[in-house]
């Protein structure tokens, strides 16, 4: 078994086997999930990706939220455009979709995610990237094994391009990209930004056109599928610098031309998608931009910040989450003495790999090309959006772990360490893949996510309307007092970091709407309306409020009086009208009292024409009104309104045997039975 097995290292498919091998064990639990977080903004709520091919031409000529948020462009700060990830998802809704194109709706339309979590298309997604991520991976150790030849072995744990790219392949800070369908944007960047760099490499040593021209190709995909591949503009002259082969100015000059050839056009592009190279969010929303009211000093101490907590999850991967927006990670200053600290071990690292570039060490690379790589996502370029995201580490982390490898093959290469080396790297191995098999599930789909990650990000406002909102799902789903009270602590929580937080006051007002606290929950819509007077969502839903709160009173009344209650019930009303004078309900019941127990038809009269008023189309004013004018023996005008009122309530029975009674008084005995006909039916 040892003979076949130290037989199977020698072979060609020994690595891509033993990397396929290792992904369908830590992420083929990902086959099972459905979809989360931002799925919905380009897949199965973007109008773009499901109008199929139909939607190509506008994924590729508007920026990539567009088809979700419609008319409003820039909700995210910076503009996104990355038509050729987007359109990935078009090709597998044409091919597996099956009938569901005929069946799914636009404008964010809520049936949309039940459909799609039914059909095959999360399964093929999710396997899809899979077999993306595995693909990644082969570029990854080829590239290595191309540029750091001498640091190669047949024993695999001295090969640092093997135990760098299964290191980058088990991380669980990865688990967003894979895990998460819309991550495929970082991984098909990265295997077009990966490839580029290979080919780059491959023409210095060969100097054959071809590899020119296949670079060109890769990084055109690379860059439609996410912005970030940019960055490679200075990997490549970096993997070219640390080759070994003798270079000259012009492989420098040749092996970029390509790039940015690539680049022109995709920032030309971009520019006609967006309007602008760089699309400026006017909403001032701490959201969408976590130092809106930080001052400049404030900034770059919690960016710095937050690259110390990107080094600790590197090192160590817990707790992960997918939610680090404001303010999970508090706004600090230079007073902070661990800013200080970060700053002077920054600068140290930064000098020590300069300090060994010439002699091409492999620390240096790995240090440059994770400042290179990161310098886009780290906040200090321009702000992204969000405090920090794990994602934002996806190509970067690929530098951590050659230098992890590099560390770890500097200290134990002893005679006497070198033996525990392999124990160390399979602890690694264990520990990472643990991590990452568990944290795909939390991808499961929204619910297990919010409410998973709101125990770690339990600051973030974001993060607990999120909860909120999705106990909220549970309990309409279920009615079990259990989620509302959770969805109201994580809604409060959120009000409470952002009293303003638009999300939250809407999920309170549904909250309260759900408890029958009609006051509380006008109290939140009103709230919002008061912050924003176009909300329409809210503004609507201060109409269905009010409309429900009169039904209650309504009912609240008619028991009161099916109780002999008379008087609590005249207090009521009273008090309702004083509150509201143009409250149509109420005013219809004071004038039916004063009808059916006062007997005092004319101010009976007064009070449902009133009504009426304000709401002509109100059955019930409607058919009491007929009703006190056929007590007065006035026939016509009592049929006028009791034929308006059933137009209104054309089932209502007790209506018909009115207007029945009514054409008897009038003597038209063959209307009178027709009405009395169409009773019995409606029985």
């Amino acid at each position: 078994m040892i003979k076949y097995f130290r037989g199977m290292t020698k072979s060609r498919y020994f690595v891509p086997f033993l990397i396929a091998f290792l992904l369908v064990v830590v992420y083929g639990n990902t086959l099972t999930l459905k979809y989360a977080l931002d799925d919905r903004l380009v897949i199965f709520e973007n109008n773009y990706t499901l109008s199929g091919f139909d939607g190509v031409k506008d994924i590729f000529s508007h920026d990539s939220f567009s088809g979700y948020f419609l008319d409003d462009d820039n909700l995210v700060a910076g503009g996104r455009y990355r038509p050729l990830s987007q359109f990935t998802f078009v090709l597998e809704f044409e091919l597996f979709g099956g009938d569901l194109k005929d069946q799914v709706g636009f404008n964010n339309d809520p049936r949309n995610e039940q459909l799609f979590s039914d059909s095959i298309l999360p399964f093929i997604s999710h396997l899809t990237n899979l077999f993306l991520f595995f693909a990644l991976c082969l570029l990854i150790y080829y590239s290595l094994k191309l540029l750091f030849e001498k640091y190669d072995s047949k024993k695999w744990y001295l090969s640092l391009p093997l135990i760098a790219t299964l290191l980058f392949a088990l991380h669980p800070i990865h688990t967003e990209a894979v895990a998460n369908i819309k991550g495929r944007d970082e991984i098909l960047s990265m295997i077009g930004a990966v490839a580029t760099f290979y080919c780059s490499l491959k023409y210095v040593k060969s100097h054959n056109i071809y590899h020119l021209i296949l670079s060109f190709l890769f990084f055109t995909f690379a860059i439609f599928s996410k912005e970030n591949a940019v960055t490679f503009l200075a990997v490549v002259p970096l993997g070219i610098f640390f080759l070994d082969e003798k270079k000259e100015v012009k492989d420098y000059f040749f092996t970029l031309i390509p790039l940015l050839i690539s680049t022109i056009f995709f920032l030309l592009m971009r520019y006609m998608a967006l309007g602008a190279f760089m699309a400026e969010d006017t909403t001032k929303n701490i959201l969408n931009d976590p130092f809106v009211y930080s001052t400049f000093g404030e900034k770059i101490a919690t960016v710095i910040l937050t690259w110390g907590i990107y080094l600790k999850l590197l090192i160590f991967p817990h707790p992960l989450t997918h939610d680090y927006y404001p303010k999970q990670i508090a706004i600090t200053d230079f007073s902070n003495p661990v800013v200080w600290l970060l700053i002077i071990v920054i600068i140290f690292i930064l000098f020590f790999a300069i300090y060994r570039l010439k002699r091409k060490s492999v620390f240096s690379f790995a240090v440059l090309f994770f400042v290179i790589t990161f310098s886009i996502t780290s906040n200090l370029v321009f702000t992204v959006g969000t405090l920090m995201n794990e994602r934002f580490v996806f190509v970067s982390s690929l530098g951590f772990t050659i230098l992890l490898t590099y560390f770890f093959q500097k200290v134990l290469f002893k005679e006497k360490l070198i033996k525990i080396l392999p124990i160390v790297l399979g602890v690694f191995f264990l520990g990472y893949s643990v991590k990452t098999f568990s944290r795909n599930y939390v991808w499961k789909d929204d619910i297990t996510l919010f409410t998973t990650d709101v125990k770690n990000s339990s600051n973030s406002i974001k993060c607990n309307i999120s909860a909120g909102g999705s106990y909220l799902r549970l309990y309409k789903r279920d009615n079990k007092e259990k989620n509302i009270v959770l969805a109201q602590k994580y809604l409060e929580k959120a009000l409470q970091l952002d009293p303003t937080a638009a999300n939250a006051l809407l999920l309170m007002g549904e909250l309260y709407f759900y408890k029958e606290d009609y006051d509380k929950s006008l109290y939140y819509y009103s709230t919002l309306l008061k912050l924003n007077p176009h909300h329409s969502l809210a503004a609507d839903n201060v109409n269905l409020v009010l409309q429900q709160k009169n039904n209650m009173f309504v009912k609240r009344i008619n028991k009161m009086l099916e109780e002999n209650k008379v008087e609590d019930a005249w207090k009521e009303v009273n008090r309702i009208i004083g509150e509201q004078p143009d409250n149509a309900d109420a005013l219809n019941i004071k004038g039916k009292m004063f009808g059916q127990i006062l007997h005092r038809m004319d101010s009976a009269q007064f009070y449902l024409q009133k009504a009426l008023q304000i709401d002509p189309n109100h059955a019930s004013a409607l058919e009491n009104l007929g009703i006190s004018y056929a007590v007065e023996k006035k026939y016509e005008k009592a049929l006028y309104y009791l034929l308006l009122a059933l137009e209104h309530n054309p089932e209502n029975t007790s209506l018909m045997y009115n207007i029945s009674l009514v054409y008897t008084s009038l003597g038209n005995l063959e209307k009178a039975e027709e009405f009395r006909k169409k009773m019995e039916v409606e029985k």
